[in-house]
């Protein structure tokens, strides 16, 4: 199967740009996105308790003459507005594809698949009882 790209074309050549470089590109700028879950991030023993899946986003990205299409599947950090987090991840997703892979973004579909209590840090400042 052929990897999926896009190619820019000037009149200093050509660019090929793969799909594993905007989706690189769509996760790191979601990530950057206050309230979206991480691996690793939910509360020890938890991630069973909710269906033990994995809270890494989810990106598909479909390309086509005008532009290309992405859609991240996210978990959302309980306590965040949702919807809020979502917009912020289409805003990312688009600003920093089209900044740095040089394509037009067509659209950014978000679905948020579950929300995940946030990691209970433990505090080493207070000493233990007795």
């Amino acid at each position: 199967m052929a990897e999926k790209s896009v190619k820019i074309i000037d009149e200093d050549g050509q660019i090929t740009i793969s799909e594993e470089v905007v989706t690189s590109i769509a996760r790191i700028a979601a990530e950057k996105v206050d309230g979206i879950a991480r691996s690793g991030k939910t509360v020890s023993g938890l991630k069973s308790f909710f269906g033990g899946e994995d809270t890494a986003s989810i990106i598909k990205s479909e390309f086509s003459d005008d532009g290309v299409h992405i859609e991240l599947t996210i978990a959302v950090e309980y306590g965040y507005p949702v919807h809020e987090v979502a917009q912020g991840v289409q805003s990312n997703v688009q600003k920093d594809v089209e900044e740095m892979a040089g394509i037009d973004v067509i659209g950014v579909d978000v679905y948020v698949r579950k929300i995940i209590p946030i990691a209970i840090e433990k505090k080493q400042d207070i000493p233990p009882e007795d």
